[in-house]
Parts: structure tokens; sequence; C-alpha cells
């Protein structure tokens, strides 16, 4: 709008301005056609004066040679000048106005000057009189035209004025036209702007309406604290907020301070001293105390004002009751930490569980063993010597008669040689069996061993080698993977020591690995790939899996709490993993190409957890 009207003020200049400059020019280029003519026809209206006026005192000299019998030296000079200048005439383009006259003169000066008596004279009278009527037509000419040049000056003047009135009026009538105009296009701005004012005015009124809900529906209230601290204003939300009666007066600064927690009271009032006197913003957390003894939790926000009118500066800001953010928040941790208890317990119920597995399938060769033992024994031919003993004692008196004569006694050598024969093999089955019986009962204390040792040690932090870990947790895992007939591929690159706990780094592997041997159970091929090596932030550990992939849209799902694609499973797994290495200092994190593909879960750690890598 404001574009337009300048647009009409300029239209008016120019309706004013336009009509009178180009009257005044158009006479301007007029006038200086008329001084351009004037002076050129000034001039030579004077050369055609002067040569008649020359002219005729040469003719007034000839009548008066009739009385004196002479022409007069004076009148013969006359006719030379009035031949000099019509001649200059002639030379200055004006040969069409002067026809003849130049040339006749010019013949009666040279005749003139052989001689000046009147019998000279009288034969140049018919000469003389054309010359006189050409010289007072060539003055009468130039008069004229000079009259002319007046006459347009005259003209043009009248011109100029009827000009300059038609222009004042058109003027006017443009001038007229645009101020009515533009008082239409104000009063159009007026109302526009009138217009715009009431919904701005209702729309602060609706976002005044809203924001007093929206406070009371938030439990919040704002105030105001002008630069001296005298002087504070609370909305009705803020009494409300600290227990204070709706018709209570705005507290002074002071009493406000009395109602904040003592605990938090210095660190409040310094935080409002620093934003009003730096002018920067203010972000504090408090506690305020209400008048019936309860504890609330306060977040204000607030911001240093300074109007243009030149009042001082104020802070105006809002206070939110955050208690039950507070009070869900201490929920939370404790919740937390009762879920990272779980997890650890549900870690340890896995490498419990692998444990009993493995202790499991060596009990299986103990039995193989000892059923072996048993069954030899029972069919051991050792029956066999005894009756052999029996016939040797009932035949002790003649016992070589029985060996030589009788037909049992006969075959009783050689069958106390295949009985000896006999005897041994068992011997050394049992020998072999018991020595199989000894290093699975030795395996099995070992792996309870180790089960009682990871145990003792979890929250303790030790120095350890990686892939000697690793190797544990394989060998806990061993039943699982030979049971599925899962191949074990190694890459153990040279890497330092690290400084954390063992358990839980043990808890980590024992779930990766055993999500990637559930991976590969219907996998055509079954592989396991386990690499270490060092990457930026100390040690990298990674087990990727032939099996079935990860979908993309189960990336980012698989490490929260309970999530789980197998039936059987509790989504403990990765969630405790991921929380475990947290703990430690490092991350786990999932890789696949997607569904049928494989996957990767790289879990990377410091060479020192937090508290000893700064200490």
């Amino acid at each position: 709008m404001k574009r337009s009207t300048d647009t009409l003020i300029a239209l008016q200049f120019l309706a004013v301005v336009v009509p009178i400059a180009f009257v005044l020019v158009a006479q301007l280029m007029a006038d200086g056609r008329r001084a351009a003519a004037l002076d050129y026809s000034h001039p030579l209206r004077n050369l055609a004066n002067e040569s008649r006026a020359n002219y005729r005192t040469f003719t007034n000299g000839a009548a008066a040679a009739v009385d004196t019998g002479t022409l007069s030296r004076q009148s013969a000079e006359a006719l030379r000048a009035t031949a000099t200048l019509l001649g200059t005439l002639k030379s200055r383009g004006e040969s069409q106005v002067l026809g003849e006259a130049p040339l006749l003169v010019a013949r009666l000066a040279d005749e003139i000057a052989g001689g000046t008596t009147l019998e000279r004279l009288l034969p140049l009278r018919a000469q003389i009189a054309a010359a006189d009527r050409f010289t007072k037509a060539i003055d009468e000419d130039f008069e004229r035209r000079d009259a002319a040049v007046v006459r347009d000056a005259v003209d043009s003047a009248r011109r100029q004025k009827q000009q300059v009135t038609a222009a004042l009026f058109i003027s006017l009538i443009l001038t007229i036209f645009f101020v009515l105009t533009a008082r239409r296009r104000l009063q159009e701005k007026i109302e526009a702007d009138a217009a715009i004012e009431r919904q701005r005015r209702a729309e602060l009124e609706t976002i005044s309406i809203r924001f007093g809900m929206a406070t009371q529906a938030a439990r919040a209230g704002v105030y105001e604290v002008y630069e001296n601290g005298c002087k504070v204003w609370w909305s009705e939300t803020m009494n409300e907020l600290y227990g204070r009666s709706s018709c209570a007066a705005p507290p002074a600064l002071a009493e406000w301070l009395n109602l904040i927690h003592p605990e938090d009271r210095v660190a409040a009032q310094t935080a409002m001293s620093t934003a009003m006197h730096e002018r920067k913003q203010l972000h504090a957390h408090y506690r305020i105390v209400r008048p019936n003894g309860n504890t609330l939790h306060v977040e204000s926000l607030a911001a240093v004002v300074t109007d243009s009118s030149g009042a001082g500066p104020r802070l105006v800001g809002i206070d939110l009751d955050v208690t039950g953010r507070v009070e869900a928040a201490a929920r939370e941790n404790v919740l937390q930490r009762q879920l990272r208890d779980a997890s650890r317990q549900a870690g340890m119920a896995e490498v419990a569980t692998n444990v009993l597995h493995n202790v499991g399938n060596v009990l299986n060769s103990v039995n193989v063993s000892a059923n072996l033992v048993a069954n030899g024994l029972k069919n051991s031919r050792v029956a066999g010597l005894a009756r052999v003993v029996t016939l040797v004692e009932e035949h002790r008196s003649d016992l070589g008669a029985f060996v030589s004569s009788d037909e049992r006694g006969k075959v009783l050598p050689r069958y106390l040689a295949e009985l000896a024969k006999q005897l041994a093999a068992d011997q050394m089955t049992a020998l072999q069996e018991l020595a199989s019986l000894q290093g699975n009962i030795d395996h099995i204390k070992e792996i309870v061993a180790m089960q009682q040792r990871y145990a003792k040690l979890s929250g303790a932090s030790d120095t350890i080698d990686v892939t000697h870990l690793v190797e544990e947790s394989l060998r806990i895992n061993t039943s699982g993977f030979e049971r599925h007939a899962v191949a074990i591929v190694l890459y153990f690159a040279k890497v330092p020591q690290i400084t954390l706990d063992k358990h839980k780094f043990l808890q980590i592997l024992v779930n990766i690995l055993l999500i990637a041997k559930d991976a590969c159970a219907s996998a055509g091929t079954k592989r396991v790939t386990i690499s270490v090596g060092a990457c930026e932030t100390g040690v990298r550990v990674a087990v990727a899996d032939s099996g079935v992939g990860i979908p993309p849209e189960n990336m980012t799902r698989i490490f929260n709490h309970g999530f789980t694609t197998k039936k059987t499973g509790h989504g403990f797994g990765l969630h405790s993993g991921a929380l475990a290495a947290q703990e430690l200092g490092g991350s786990l994190r999932a890789e696949s190409p997607g569904a049928g593909l494989g996957a990767t879960f790289v879990l990377e750690l410091p060479l020192e957890p937090a508290e000893y890598a700064h200490g």
C-alpha cells in the first residue's frame, strides 16, 4: 500500500510538472528559432536600410546636379557605398531578393566614376530610377521580414499564454484526479490497517487466552523482574504454583527468594543477577517450598527484555512445574538399574546354561565310558577262571594224570592261554575307558572352576588378553557349535591387553556367539568368523555369521529391551550386551547387508575404562 501511495504522489507531481514543462520547452524552442531568425535577419536589414539611405543620398545629389551642373563628391561616394553594401548582401546569400540591383548599381557607379557633369547624368536617368526602385523594394522586403519575425513573436506569446492556461487546467484536472485517488487509497489503507489491527488484537487476545490456559494446564507461571529488583510482576498461575492466594499481590524479590528451598536459594538468586547484569538467558532448576510444606521442582526459563521507550531492562520468564518429570526420571533410573541387574543376571544365566550344556555333554561321555567298563566287567571270562581253579583243586593229587589223560584236562592249558589273552584285552579296554573317564571328570572340574572363577570376578576389573578371553568364551559354547555343526574361523591380530570387568566382557561374547550359532541353524553354510584387531578407541572384536541376516527394518530395534525374533527368545541378550558394553566404556553395534546375507556384531572397547583412563 505504501508503494502504491508513493506512486500516486509521483504521478501527481508529474501531472503538474509535465504539461507546464512541455509548454515551456516548446516555447523555449520557438524563442530560440525566432532569436536565430532575428540574429540572421537584423544585420541584413541594417545593410539593406543603409544601402537604401546611401542610394537616396545619391539621388538627392543627382537632383541637385540639375541646378549646379555637377554631381557632388558626397553623392558619388554614396553611390559607391550602395554598390558595396549590395555586394555584401549578395555574398550573404540574398541574391534572390536583390535581383539585378547589385549589378545595376555597380554599373552606375562605374559610369559616374568617369565623370560627374550634368551631361553624363542625363543619359543615366532611366537606370538611376530603376536602381531607386530596386533599392526601395529591397529595403521594404527586409523590413517586411523583420515585421514577420516580430508578429511571430507576438503570436507565439499569445499561443504560449493559451498553452500555459491549458497546461494549468490539465494539471488542475490531473491533480484533482490523483488527489481523489490518493485519498481513496489512503482511506483504503487506513481501513485495511484498522482491520489488521483489529485482527492482531483478536489474535493477541486469542494467544493470551491460549497462553493462560496452557500455563494453567502445564502448571507454569509467568514473571517479570525489573532491573533494580524492587519491582516484581507475577501472573495468577505463579500464585497457584507457589501456593499463594490468587488475590495476593506480587511479592518482592526477597519474599520470592524465601519461597525457594534454602539449599537452592543462593543459586537461584545468582542465576537471576547474572542474567540481568550480563544480558543473557536464564535457565535454572530449583525447588520451592509451598506453604503446606510440599516441595516442588521448578525449571525457570527467562530472557532480558529492553523496551524501545527507554525503560530499564527487565527479566521476563516462566516457571514450569517439573516435579512429575523429576520423579519420573528418578523412577526411570531405578528401573534402569533394576533392568541392568536383571540383564546381568540373564547374562550370567546364559553363561551358566552354556556351562551346564558342556557339563552335560561331558557327562554323556562319562556315562558311555562307565557303561563300557561295567559291560566289560559283566561279560568278563573271569568266571571261567574260577571253574579252572575248581577243577585243579579237585585233581590236585593226580593233576598230571588229569591233564594228560582226561579230556577236560587236555584242553585246560589251551583254555588258560586263551583266557589270559582275553583278560589282558579286557584289562586294556578297561584302562582306556578309565583314562577317558578320568579326562572327562577333569574337564568337568575345569568347566565348573571356570564358571566359579568368572562368577566371583563379576564387577572387578583386571588386565587381560582379549584373545585368551575369546578362546574361553568359545570353550563355553563348544558343545553348541559342535552339536549344530557350525564351523569356527579365527583371525587374531596382535593387540595390547585391556583393563575391564571380565564377567561383563564374557557375558557380551557368550551372548553374541550364541546369537551367531542360532542364526546359522537353518543356513546352508554354517560358519562363524571371529576376528580380533585394533581400532581407534582400543580393541575391536567382530563376530560374523553366515546365517539368516537382519532385515533393514529391524536394524534399529534389535538392541531394544524385549525385542526378539526367536520363538523361545526373551529379548535380553543384545540389550544386556549393549548396556554392558556402555558400562565398559565401549560400544556394541550390528551390521548386515540384509535378510539371508548374514550379520556381524562389532564390539569396540577402550584400552582402559573411563575411571582408569583419567586417573
